[in-house]
């Protein structure tokens, strides 16, 4: 019985401790290169992720003053990327996105 109880204390340890979608908190502003994208059924950019910890979520809705498709090149050669996030229910959104 008290392996029964420590085992469900350690479970509801480590969910409380994670963010909603179980990823890692994303700084606010963040530096790094570009070492994922995953893209949605249209082909478009959904999501990216930096360094390897950080995935974003790109908002579709808003206008980041150039193409997306650039990032696929910043993942390509390597070049970082200055990336400007807000949480959204625990996940992290670009709020903007530079060339760094």
């Amino acid at each position: 019985m008290r392996i029964l109880l420590l085992g469900a204390l350690l479970v509801a340890s480590a969910c409380a401790s994670s963010p909603a979608g179980g990823e890692a908190p994303v700084p606010r502003e963040l530096t790094g290169a570009i070492t994922e994208i995953a893209r949605g059924d249209g082909g478009e950019i959904e999501v990216f992720t930096v360094e390897g910890t950080h995935r974003i979520r790109i908002d579709q809705g808003r206008d980041y003053g150039f193409n997306l498709e650039h990032l696929a090149e910043h993942q390509t050669t390597g070049d970082p990327v200055r990336v400007t996030t807000e949480s959204r229910y625990g996940v992290a959104y670009a709020v903007e996105i530079l060339d760094a």
